[in-house]
């Protein structure tokens, strides 16, 4: 998989290079605009990257559309465009391991259920822009940033179609081969309905979620499954419970997708340092975690939590954790579910009575003293 991509990007490194040098060759240019000319490249890719980031995910949008699925939500980088019932919202969260998202509510009673074109909508986006822009660099213009966008845009294809990790060609891929797991793939997104539009965790029915025994808990559907259980528990404040389920996860974090890794790690230690359990090992593992490090960097509402945790239990700042509290709440109104919200107003009502508590404490003890 490296080697396949290492190979892409010497190829694409190869051409723009070459079509550089041929131009500036043309034009006598020297070694100083020749730099400025590399400089002005890699600004063009950097944002003709995320250029293509919105097409690609509306050619997600336009193929779910064309298939009956509804409006969900549609976030590049860290910003989305929730839809909860008949209107829109912005909310503001990333997920680590991607860019964009287009995420739809497949149609009732259809059978067979559809998910190819929606699944490939993003890629045939990329490639149809990308061979558009090749024809008009041969045709009608002769420009080096036309020749980038256009190759971009190819790249963003392939990217998306080659299987691996948990892109739309892998996804297409797993759900060609097993129908339970496109049977998982739907309920996820309905749930994701019903999480934006009002439904909270607790009122998840464990029974009717859909478990595949024929892969490991660590497999991307099985792995949702899992985490709804935990976020039911947690929101009933059953962290002993959430934590017992988390366990099997937490065992064998490295084989989940980037996004699941984050969350378990996450709410591991969340349960943790809920339960007074100073690991002071466990703490330090995923503290010093490049992956957690990282996304703890991230401003969001579930970030926000996670640091008023540390900071009360951890480092035992109380002022610090109070501040984290209300940077929490300050962005309950950009989380992107309605369930999201319901249960981190929970979590952090109880972190804010835990700082309340250690407060009253403090001034009781240096009464004493």
């Amino acid at each position: 998989m490296k080697k396949f991509f290492f190979i892409l990007i010497i190829l694409v490194s190869a051409g723009i290079g070459g079509w550089t040098g041929y131009h500036s060759s043309e034009v006598n240019s020297d070694l100083t605009e020749l730099w400025f000319q590399l400089g002005f490249i890699l600004i063009a890719i950097g944002l003709f990257s995320i250029v293509h980031i919105i097409i690609h995910e509306l050619g997600h949008l336009i193929a779910a559309k064309l298939t009956g699925y509804r409006f969900l939500y549609f976030r590049v980088m860290s910003w989305a465009l929730v839809k909860e019932q008949s209107k829109f919202r912005i909310a503001r969260f990333s997920i680590a391991g991607t860019a964009g998202q287009c995420l739809m509510i497949p149609p009732s009673n259809v059978e067979p259920m559809p998910y190819k074109l929606y699944l490939w909508g993003g890629a045939l986006a990329n490639f149809v822009v990308g061979l558009i822009g090749i024809i008009l660099n041969g045709f009608v213009f002769d420009s080096l940033y036309l020749y980038i966008f256009s190759i971009t845009s190819l790249i963003f294809g392939i990217i998306n179609i080659y299987p691996f990790s948990f892109n739309d060609g892998n996804t297409v891929k797993h759900l060609n081969r097993d129908p339970v797991k496109r049977q998982q793939f739907f309920q996820q997104l309905e749930l994701a309905g019903s999480f934006t539009i009002g439904k909270e965790f607790e009122a998840v029915d464990t029974q009717s979620l859909i478990e595949n025994p024929n892969e490991p808990i660590t497999e991307q559907y099985n792995a949702f499954v899992t985490l709804a259980k935990v976020y039911r528990e947690l929101e009933r404040e059953n962290f002993g419970h959430a934590l017992e389920i988390l366990e099997p996860l937490w065992q064998q974090r490295n084989d989940l997708v980037k996004p699941y890794q984050v969350e378990v790690m996450r709410e591991y230690l969340f349960c943790h340092l809920t339960l007074g359990l100073h690991e002071t090992s466990i703490q330090d593992e995923i503290l010093q975690d490049k992956l957690f490090r990282e996304y703890l960097k991230t401003k969001q509402l579930e970030t926000y939590r996670m640091q008023a945790a540390i900071s009360l239990w951890v480092e035992y700042d109380l002022n610090q954790a109070q501040e984290w509290i209300s940077k929490a709440r300050d962005s309950l109104k950009q989380s992107p579910t309605y369930a999201d919200k319901a249960l981190n107003t929970k979590l952090l009502n109880f972190i804010s009575l835990k700082v309340k508590q250690e407060k009253a404490e403090k001034i009781t003890m240096n009464g004493i003293e």
